[in-house]
């Protein structure tokens, strides 16, 4: 027994019912679009799919420039392409009249001049591309029957044949969605200022560079700040800068003088808080001071404040690569590894100067360690942190020449108390790199001076 041919206008039907449920996909897709970058390049294959076209070009209104314009996406890179508002395009006459325009030969003048006189198509795309442009279906995208938020135009039909009054039909209906978000959009963005603002008005980087980066970081082989800043040179101060501003929290930059409060860091895995780009710095009697380049990441500061439930949150703005540094220079292991114990003592501190002071005379026999060193560094630190804790009001660190140990002395509550003693050979090491975090020259070593850790 055969099947019965199911009826051309079932077929009809079903067709138009697939048609409407993937228009009101795509709708639904635009209205929740969060920028109008995601609706310009990300949603761009998914708008096209449902229609009988080879390509589709999106164009918004630049109201304080007067163009319209669209982004390209290519392999590496992202394309801006501007479009005045004249005659001298379909999209910009589109744009300018507020009108649709089908043609079913871009390149027959006289279909062309039957439009308008002075229409012309912009042949400069298709010369830079390669792409032949026959077929053009331009729709204005507008909010409220009357302004302009943009230009819909699909290009080619695959049929060969000109584009439909139904085409014209689901080109409006997409046209109407897209006026409604872009609107919503540009209401978000004059009340909303973005993170980057700052570096665009201080001339650190074009708005189309920033946007490029933007694209390039969403393909997943770089994150954006690393993108800044080697790509584009955009300094890491700025970036900070930019981010401080928007988030209206302190910039934080790394820096070897700067100490972490490593009791805060006891309990957690730090491999954790490199992979989720947030650390705790240092604690008052008020707050616990975080690090964390997105103060706005609502799931991140939720898990923040379980990790130190109760307690007050404040937060500092640092790049990832910065908060990568702060957290390697707290263990010990700078990236490569979070395995060393977070609370370690001067005496294991000072067992690992040996093992460090043996390594360098091997290799050198004039060397030794000096202010730079891990240990070296982590012990003035361990010092610092310590008689923090201990509520110390002084610290003396007393040289006694290269024949005898160097004495650290805490003073509380107006007694001072050996804290502990240093052999004489990292007395220098030590002095220079407390010197370094004062802002000391550490090659002065008679005169007196003044600092500030």
């Amino acid at each position: 027994m055969q099947a019965k041919p199911i009826p051309q206008n079932l077929q009809e039907l079903q067709q138009k019912v697939t048609f409407a449920e993937n228009v009101k996909r795509i709708t639904d897709q635009i209205h929740a679009a969060n920028d109008l970058d995601h609706i310009l390049l990300d949603l761009r294959k998914d708008i096209l799919s449902i229609f009988d076209a080879e390509d589709l070009t999106i164009f918004a209104f630049d109201s304080e420039k007067k163009e319209i314009f669209s982004k390209i996406p290519h392999i590496d890179s992202v394309e801006e392409i501007r479009i005045p508002i004249t005659e001298q395009s379909l999209a910009g006459f589109c744009a300018k009249y507020l009108r649709p325009v089908s043609i079913a030969d871009a390149y027959n003048i006289a279909e062309l001049q039957g439009v308008h006189p002075s229409l012309l198509h912009d042949t400069s795309y298709d010369k830079r591309t390669g792409f032949k442009t026959k077929q053009v279906l331009t729709y204005p995208i507008v909010a409220d029957n009357k302004y302009l938020m943009g230009v819909f135009q699909l290009l080619n039909k695959k049929s060969g044949a000109r584009f439909t009054r139904k085409d014209e039909e689901s080109v409006a209906e997409i046209a109407k969605a897209l006026g409604i978000a872009f609107f919503n959009l540009r209401k978000i963005s004059k009340k909303n200022p973005t993170k980057f603002d700052r570096l665009v008005t201080n001339n650190r980087i074009t708005q189309s560079e920033l946007d490029q980066a933007i694209a390039e970081s969403r393909k997943g082989v770089s994150d954006f700040e690393t993108i800044l800043i080697e790509r584009y040179k955009v300094p890491k101060l700025e970036i900070g800068k930019s981010l401080a501003q928007f988030h209206k929290c302190p910039y934080i930059e790394y820096s070897d003088r700067t100490i972490v409060d490593i009791e805060l860091l006891k309990n957690l895995n730090v491999d954790y808080l490199k992979k989720n780009h947030w650390m705790p710095l240092k604690r008052d009697r008020t707050a616990i001071e975080i690090l964390t380049d997105d103060p706005g990441d609502l799931d991140r500061v939720a898990d923040i404040k379980r990790t130190f439930p109760g307690l007050n949150i404040r937060f500092a703005i640092s790049l990832r690569r910065d908060i990568a540094q702060f957290l390697g220079s707290a263990t010990g292991q700078g990236d490569s590894s979070s395995t060393r114990k977070l609370d370690e003592n001067v005496s294991d501190i000072l067992g690992e100067l040996v093992s460090e002071a043996q390594e360098a005379a091997a290799e050198d026999a004039g060397g030794g360690l000096d202010e730079n060193d891990n240990a070296i560094v982590r012990l003035a630190n361990q010092i610092i942190a310590d008689a923090y804790r201990q509520g110390a009001s002084d610290i003396h660190v007393e040289p006694y020449g290269e024949k005898r140990e160097t004495l650290v002395r805490f003073r509380v509550d107006g007694d001072c108390f050996e804290y502990m003693k240093i052999p004489q050979s990292y007395r220098r090491a030590i002095v220079s790199r407390l010197k370094i975090m004062a802002s000391l020259d550490i090659a002065e070593r008679r005169k007196p001076q003044d600092g500030k850790i």
